[in-house]
């Protein structure tokens, strides 16, 4: 009888088996239906590929993607709102130098684990991208997404203004000051236009590109790099090589006084090389390079760049699928989509494909400069930062005769004195 038993209870076991693995196959499979719900948003509606998410919900058809416009000026402020109230999105698109403000507040979460299955699971996707993808997307050593466009700002100048002039390219900033005043003397326009004292990234570009270091992230406006590119600007000024009314000038006003030929040159992004094409020639008219060196310190030269990281929130309770919205970014056609017309990508594919290079002239001419961007550095103190180093340019531009060596000792007290 006790055999009989046993026989039975392992002859009813058996027979659970099956039972027991339909059900567990059942559940893995209710488990890749289940539809996961994410939201993203992008800093400008330029950033959105063409696509608009087709391909990948044909691709995961249990993945939904919402995607929102947030300005990049309010994603910090808007994000921490939303956040903090539980309605925050899964994946929010910043700029690279406020990404130490949401890391401190906690707002996003480490994505390097998945970054490594990426790199597992699609390593052509994953190698197109260049080392600044994830420069741009990181802090204290960890990954916080990638960020699929990065890019520079640089020296465009009119070759047919410096043919009329008989002036080769300068190829550093007192050759640049030079053309600057040749093209205010033949009274062609401005020499060299900037905007006003209101943002900080065109001042921070010149600035390391003339040889500026950071000490903990901030700027050293005392250093000789400081006070030379404070004396720079003082100098556009004074010497009347940019517009009087340069203290109100945004990037829109610069941008429009080389676009329209009242300005020799100008520092310009390359998003808005499209815009100046439109209008000349690149190549005849007008060319472009990279930010330049101060004569004598080119071993000291960095050129900056400006990034805009698609980063992974800290209420996003699915990282993996995050994860994958960010390789479909990531993908060639996609990326292109949106270099095509608006940033650079860090997609190294996209750089040498045909169409692109048949769009953007340029390309091929920068794509060295690329691969060689340094990051402006970020701090948690960079709404700060920017206040004090603003409050230090205006004044030398209002005041031509004030003492920039004098004027960056007294700010440069204001910005060591953060975090203390």
């Amino acid at each position: 009888m006790k055999k009989f038993n046993t026989i039975l209870i392992v002859t009813i076991a058996l027979l659970m088996v099956p039972g027991f693995l339909w059900s567990a196959a059942q559940a893995e499979t209710a488990k890749k239906a289940e539809v996961v719900e994410l939201t993203v948003w992008f800093g400008r509606q330029n950033f959105i590929p063409d696509d608009g998410f087709d391909a990948f919900h044909a691709k995961y058809p249990n993945i939904k993607v919402k995607a929102d416009v947030i300005p990049l000026e309010q994603a910090l402020t808007e994000g921490a709102k939303a956040i903090s109230a539980g309605v925050g999105p899964d994946i929010v698109q910043t700029d690279s130098r406020r990404l130490p403000p949401f890391v401190e507040a906690g707002l996003v979460q480490p994505m390097d684990k998945y970054i490594e299955m990426w790199k597992s699971e699609d390593p052509a996707n994953y190698n197109a991208l260049s080392s600044s993808a994830w420069e741009h997307a990181s802090h204290n050593g960890k990954l916080y997404g990638v960020s699929i466009f990065a890019g520079p700002f640089n020296n465009a100048y009119r070759i047919d203004w410096l043919d009329k002039l008989g002036l080769s390219v300068p190829q550093t900033w007192e050759e640049v000051l030079a053309v600057a005043r040749a093209t205010r003397d033949a009274g062609l326009g401005y020499g060299f236009v900037v905007r006003g004292p209101n943002s900080t990234p065109w001042f921070f570009a010149h600035y390391m590109a003339m040889g500026g270091k950071f000490v903990d992230n901030i700027i050293q406006l005392d250093s000789p790099a400081g006070i030379y590119a404070l004396t720079f600007y003082q100098t556009l000024v004074k010497e009347k090589l940019v517009s009087e009314g340069v203290l109100s000038w945004g990037s829109d006003d610069m941008r429009a006084a080389f676009i329209t030929g009242r300005a020799m040159m100008a520092p310009i992004g390359t998003n808005i090389f499209p815009n100046i094409q439109k209008e000349m020639a690149y190549g005849e008219k007008w060319g472009a390079t990279p930010m330049l060196p101060r004569e004598g310190y080119e071993k000291d030269y960095t050129y900056a760049s400006l990034g805009w990281p698609m980063i992974v929130t800290s209420s996003c309770e699915h990282p993996y699928e995050a994860s994958l919205v960010l390789r479909y970014l990531a993908e060639n056609d996609n990326a292109k989509s949106v270099a095509r017309r608006y940033q650079p990508t860090t997609v190294t594919s996209v750089w040498s494909d045909p169409e692109y290079l048949a769009e953007q002239p340029w390309a091929s001419d920068f794509e060295d400069a690329l691969n060689n961007m340094t990051r402006t550095p970020a701090t948690v103190f960079i709404t700060q930062v920017d206040n004090i180093v603003l409050d230090a340019l205006g004044e030398v531009m209002e005041n031509v005769y004030a003492n920039p060596a004098e004027v960056a000792k007294r700010y440069q007290k204001q910005l060591d004195a953060l975090g203390k």
